[in-house]
């Protein structure tokens, strides 16, 4: 990795997601990274952090929320520091620390504002079948995903990305936004003012929002679902008989054939066709991989289960 001589040490990362990894090891290989925050109750992103961090000789700060509001007093205090980001870091910046030190806290915000504000804009951009997603680098305000925006880096969606597969993109992409940003950042870059008329704002994806609706739900639409749910809920809900199901990897049947049959139906379930039901509009689904509390395995394994064609699955 690239090192400077003399290195500055002057930016801070919050985090609390794999996501951020890639922008602190170039933070680092820039000379800038100061010391890494992370969330004390996220086991696993804490090993990997504290693991960097006695290997390069980076500062860690384990951060609780109830210590929050002090803890960044203290951070906020260093005598060279210049910048803290925050990348999917999990609690609110406290108001009185962000009037005491303002053009200190950037956010990355991994989706495009104004239109995708919230908890995971990645599910909600590949749920609702957008064409891109990408980075959104904005102060931070009172108001969550409100501030000025710095600097946006779109990513073209396309539908066979998975949801792990467009973090592990947009992690990439922070890493190599970095020396634009900073450079703005070192001019005194303001940023502009979010356009209110096309935000929206999404809350974290509730039990329905994961959960297939075959009556109005397309081939096209569960396929966006599944993706988005895949691998972190380890595909869309579905139901069969007291059997929860999941659907993790599926495919479009491009030359369907006109059927009369409920949402939903079993078309067939062979080794051979693999399992392929009925949707809305008159459309089709081969599922490929299923997940049940028997573990993962190919859709036409259903059988094991006692489901044969012409059962339907319900929404739940």
């Amino acid at each position: 990795m690239f090192r400077i001589m003399n290195p500055v040490r002057d930016i801070i990362v919050l985090c609390n997601n794999r996501m951020a990894f890639p922008a602190i090891q170039t933070l680092h290989g820039l000379g800038r990274l100061h010391t890494i925050g992370v969330s004390a109750e996220n086991e696993d992103v804490k090993a990997f952090c504290s693991h960097f961090a006695l290997q390069e000789g980076i500062n860690l700060i384990e951060i609780e929320k109830s210590k929050l509001t002090g803890q960044l007093k203290e951070i906020a205090e260093i005598v060279s520091l210049k910048y803290i980001f925050t990348m999917t870091f999990p609690w609110k910046i406290p108001e009185e620390i962000i009037k005491q030190h303002p053009n200190l806290f950037y956010n990355f915000h991994y989706g495009l504002l104004p239109e995708m504000r919230g908890a995971d804009p990645v599910f909600e951009s590949i749920k609702k079948q957008k064409k891109e997603t990408g980075i959104s680098i904005h102060s931070i305000e009172k108001e969550i995903d409100k501030g000025k925006i710095i600097l946006i880096k779109t990513l073209p969606l396309h539908t066979d990305l998975t949801h792990g597969m467009v973090c592990t993109h947009l992690s990439y992409l922070g890493s190599y936004l970095l020396p634009e940003l900073l450079t703005l950042l070192h001019l005194n870059e303001q940023g502009a003012n979010q356009d209110e008329t096309k935000a929206a704002y999404y809350k974290k994806p509730t039990i329905t929002d994961v959960s297939i609706q075959w009556n109005h739900q397309d081939s096209k639409a569960i396929q966006a679902l599944v993706n988005a749910c895949n691998p972190w809920n380890k595909g869309a809900y579905t139901h069969w008989n007291g059997l929860n199901v999941r659907f993790v990897e599926v495919s479009q049947i491009d030359n369907a054939i006109i059927q009369s049959k409920i949402p939903g139906t079993i078309l067939e379930i062979n080794e051979n066709s693999g399992l392929i039901i009925q949707c809305y509009n008159n459309t089709q689904l081969r599922i490929n991989t299923i997940y049940t509390e028997e573990g993962f395995m190919s859709g036409h394994k259903l059988l094991a289960f006692g489901i044969k064609n012409g059962e339907q699955f319900a929404s739940l």
